[in-house]
């Protein structure tokens, strides 16, 4: 009897638990459904190894967790555009490093995370304390692991799942990112209009209370090309998306699907203040934070920005300049006529997005020159006849800084090319061209085998130059530019 006794109480005790836990957690549950819940989105995208504004991120994250539910994340292009950071001795390593130490909690890989090859960017992974998606890519390399297709953030009470996707127009007749194309070998990659709708039901059955879209595809390129504007219209179940890629700043709607970038550089922080109830976003603010205006910063950040920043290698004066030039014009005057002048060639092309900075009046510096060229594309020469050289242009459509010549469109012939007193060149004359190995390998059925091929980049090209030259350069009115338009 006694036995009974006690087996009956502590079933008793059991029962009344489990009672109270369910009564506990059905008014957890109605609590979470019935109240709106704040929640704070951090984001970057774009910033080209710019390092300097981490410190203020820093302090900016951390005054914002005091006061409640925080997420901070990048939307691609981590890599490529700062000397400091992409020559390292391990490169990318100080970009990564300030991403762990801001509390950075997930990104999505940019194109230009494949800049350094395969092998670094599995380092700069491996050293993340954050993950790094990508849905449409299928690695089938030694050299770099699977990325994760989602991932779901906690913040409080609150998860948010998230998608990241990159953008794969980076080769006429190809699906690969706009890198050089012989950094993506063994990974295979899907337009992310075919492979978003696998995730129609994601946030249902994660049970996640936000379903975002983190996009390195740019905003809008056009009928036709996948972009966060036509992802918007094809799949409205994202409640927003959070993008990079085009540089631009983006708050808007459509589809009720809210569209966000913050500029590129590391010039801003967006900033998305949010209520949520019932897995639903029921207001949403955007906030464009100016970090060169904004005054406050993380002092033991900064300190770690300046050990960064410092590398006397990078103070050699190269030579000096005349005038101010522009990266969208003068500048590549004085690109195509540097690996024209270095290799002594007749003519020379260069595409305006391998040219990545002005370069200011007076002393022209290293760091400078691996500003303008940060890619590390390889320099080669071709000899190719001026009708090869025609189709090339008529058939790419494709825009180019060029020196040597002057390249003329006419309605009823096409292109034409001259030398530089203006007399037409025949269709059969041979021509020694200078140029880097990313547009022959973008645009190859235009190119025979290389002349040449050189064990130097074309920024120690142009820097090699510059040190051979004994007069200043002076640039004062020059747009050599030319894309093919019927």
């Amino acid at each position: 009897m006694p036995g009974m006794i006690a087996n009956k109480v502590f079933y008793k005790m059991v029962i009344v638990s489990i009672i109270t836990l369910s009564i506990l957690n059905s008014c957890e549950n109605r609590n979470k459904q019935d109240s709106e819940t704040e929640l704070k989105i951090f984001f970057i995208n774009d910033n080209h190894a710019q390092i300097d504004n981490f410190s203020k991120i820093k302090y900016i994250i951390d005054e914002a967790e005091e006061e409640g539910k925080v997420i901070l994340v990048s939307s691609g292009d981590m890599f490529s555009g700062n000397p400091l950071v992409d020559f390292y001795e391990e490169k990318g390593f100080p970009v990564i490093d300030l991403m762990n130490r801001t509390g950075f909690d997930l990104a999505t890989l940019g194109n230009h995370e494949f800049d350094y090859g395969q092998e670094v960017l599995q380092d700069r992974i491996d050293q993340a304390s954050f993950d790094v998606l990508c849905a449409n890519m299928t690695s089938q390399s030694p050299l770099l692991d699977q990325p994760e297709a989602t991932a779901i953030i906690t913040a409080g009470d609150l998860e948010v799942q998230f998608v990241g996707v990159v953008e794969t127009n980076g080769k006429p007749g190809a699906v690969i990112p706009s890198t050089h194309p012989s950094k993506l070998e063994n990974l295979v990659f899907t337009d992310a209009a075919q492979t978003l709708g696998n995730y129609s039901t994601l946030k249902e059955d994660s049970g996640a209370d936000l379903l975002i879209l983190l996009s390195h595809l740019g905003h809008n390129y056009g009928e036709g090309a996948t972009s966060d504007y036509s992802v918007a219209g094809d799949y409205p179940f994202f409640d927003m998306i959070i993008g990079g890629h085009s540089h631009s700043i983006q708050d808007t709607t459509i589809n009720g699907v809210h569209i966000y970038q913050a500029g590129s550089y590391l010039n801003y922080l967006g900033k998305i203040s949010l209520d949520i109830k019932d897995e639903k976003i029921i207001s949403e603010e955007f906030e464009l934070i100016k970090l060169d205006d904004y005054d406050n910063y993380s002092g033991e950040i900064a300190d770690l920005v300046e050990s960064y920043n410092t590398n006397p290698d990078f103070e050699e004066v190269l030579g000096t300049n005349n005038t101010f030039l522009t990266r969208n014009r003068t500048v590549g005057c004085f690109y195509t006529d540097a690996i024209r002048g270095y290799l002594q060639t007749d003519i020379s092309f260069q595409n305006p997005g391998g040219i990545r900075a002005d370069i200011d009046e007076g002393d022209i510096t290293l760091l400078e020159i691996y500003n303008v060229d940060p890619f590390g594309n390889r320099l080669l020469k071709y000899e190719m006849t001026v009708s090869d050289i025609k189709d090339f242009l008529e058939g790419t459509g494709t825009g180019l800084y060029y020196s040597g010549v002057v390249i003329e469109s006419d309605p009823g012939t096409g292109v034409i090319i001259k030398d530089q007193q203006g007399n037409i060149l025949e269709s059969d004359r041979v021509l020694s061209v200078a140029i880097n190995d990313y547009i022959p390998n973008i645009h190859e059925s235009y190119f025979p085998e290389p002349a040449e091929v050189y064990d130097i980049t074309t920024a120690e090209a142009i820097i090699s130059y510059l040190r051979n030259l004994s007069e200043p350069i002076d640039y004062p009115k020059c747009n050599r530019y030319f894309r093919y338009e019927e």
